[in-house]
């Protein structure tokens, strides 16, 4: 199968970004479900693939050297996005005792299947193809029938942990209160993710990135003009908080969610 052609040289980085920004989410997206994140986890390593992409002036997308295809280079690098982002929220994930006990081939299919969150038909089939395992499709079944199961990912506090919780002698009506913040965070969440979707990408893109780089990271990034960033700011924040309190959220609850400073919604008191 003849290769695709790589994007022509003249493009710039932010050419090449933006011209791409629909097979960058569809990368990102994929990775997300490959690894059954929740929808939520799913957006937000989406907004965090783009965010590092554009991060220090594009420097990712400058890297790209036209030895392949520019869809091949983005699958690699959002690969190693992925593990840097489990990693961040879930803790360095590593091999069970019992694959590194059982060799090589146990320790690359406890990665494919614990950590990469491939199939196992998949992983055997990059194993013996890619990376010259010899054992037969049944043996390597076996093997993969004598790794432990690793704990699941750590995650927002739910439900079951409060349950777990319980269980360890906490207070019937703390555990109450407990559900009650969770499923009023949950609440607010689902109405900031119907409330967001009323913006623009860009405006979307601001707010996600407000929540980690301070406005003048935010222009330098985006290309923007400093000063008239700020009221942009204002008016995108201004419109958030009207929406929000017309469904009785404060600004103190949203802005603690968004980990943006609350100055942000109070503004305009």
């Amino acid at each position: 199968m003849a290769t695709l052609p790589s994007p022509p040289p003249e493009l710039t980085p932010e050419q090449l970004y933006l011209g791409h920004l629909k097979l960058i989410d569809e990368i990102a997206k994929h990775a997300a479900q490959r690894r059954h994140f929740s929808r939520e986890e799913g957006e937000d390593f989406v907004s965090t693939v783009r965010l590092k992409l554009l991060d220090d002036d594009y420097k990712i997308v400058r890297q790209f050297q036209g030895k392949c295809t520019f869809r091949t280079y983005l699958t690699t690098v959002i690969q190693h996005l992925m593990l840097d982002y489990q990693n961040h929220h879930w803790g360095k994930w590593r091999p069970s005792a019992e694959a590194l006990r059982l060799g090589h081939a146990a320790v690359r299919l406890d990665v494919l299947l614990h950590r990469e969150g491939l199939t196992l038909d998949e992983a055997c089939q990059i194993l013996r193809t890619n990376e010259g395992v010899e054992l037969s499709s049944q043996e390597l079944v076996e093997l993969a029938a004598r790794l432990p199961t690793h704990n699941p990912p750590r995650r927002m506090q739910g439900e079951e942990e409060l349950a777990d919780r319980a269980a360890e002698g906490e207070a019937p009506d703390e555990r109450a209160l407990g559900l009650e913040v969770v499923k009023r965070k949950q609440s607010i969440l689902e109405i900031l993710r119907q409330v967001l979707a009323l913006l623009p990408d860009e405006d979307r893109l601001i707010v996600k990135m407000r929540s980690e780089l301070p406005v003048v990271q935010i222009a330098r990034t985006l290309k923007l003009d400093q000063k008239p960033l700020y009221r942009r700011i204002e008016k995108i924040f201004k419109t958030l908080r009207n929406e929000l309190e017309k469904h009785g959220i404060s600004a103190a609850e949203i802005a603690g969610i968004l980990s943006v400073p609350e100055r942000d919604f109070d503004i305009w008191r």
